[in-house]
């Protein structure tokens, strides 16, 4: 169990998680900000001159999160995210973010680790990203503290699930 007074910490992914992306044959963006039928609820933004899906959900969801986790960006987007993203998602302020040094890269997201171990140090922890591989739940097994990965699917997003898994394993470690 952890401190009451210390939250677990929770690392956000944008690209597949809260931006949305890579919509299958039939499962994407009509004309403006329209959406095919049965795709997520969202809006297209211009963020540094690209569109970007933006989930109207991820809103409720990070508020809800909020409250149990201390949310952390662990993204490319690194700074760049708070220039954007509080204001569309409605968050109270900036949020912390990682730095990856110029090494981030497309595929796998195994290059986070290093800034995630060194953030977190022995803090429980939990992320949600769109692209962990094998080498990801390894580090996560062989972690000292708790940690949790979440991976979502770049084209849904973070749902209601990822959020009740989100606030059940939180509930575990804190207790009643």
């Amino acid at each position: 169990m952890i401190k009451q007074d210390q939250k677990p910490l929770l690392f956000l992914d944008v690209d597949g998680v809260i931006s949305l992306f890579g919509f299958r044959e039939g499962y994407g963006l009509a004309a403006g900000d329209a959406p095919f039928e049965g795709c997520p609820p969202g809006r297209l933004h211009s963020i540094n001159g690209v569109m970007h899906y933006i989930s109207t959900g991820c809103a409720a969801h990070l508020e809800r999160l909020g409250s149990r986790y201390e949310l952390i960006w662990a993204t490319g987007w690194e700074e760049t995210a708070n220039e954007y993203l509080p204001h569309l998602l409605g968050l109270p302020g900036h949020l912390p973010h990682l730095s990856f040094d110029g090494r981030v890269r497309a595929g796998a997201a195994h290059w986070k680790i290093d800034a995630i171990s060194r953030y977190a140090q022995e803090r429980p922890l939990a992320w949600i990203d769109d692209n962990v591989d094998d080498s990801c739940h390894a580090w996560a097994r062989e972690r000292g503290a708790p940690t949790l990965i979440i991976e979502t699917i770049r084209h849904e997003g973070m749902h209601d699930q990822h959020v009740e898994l989100l606030l059940s394993w939180a509930d575990e470690l804190t207790g009643p």
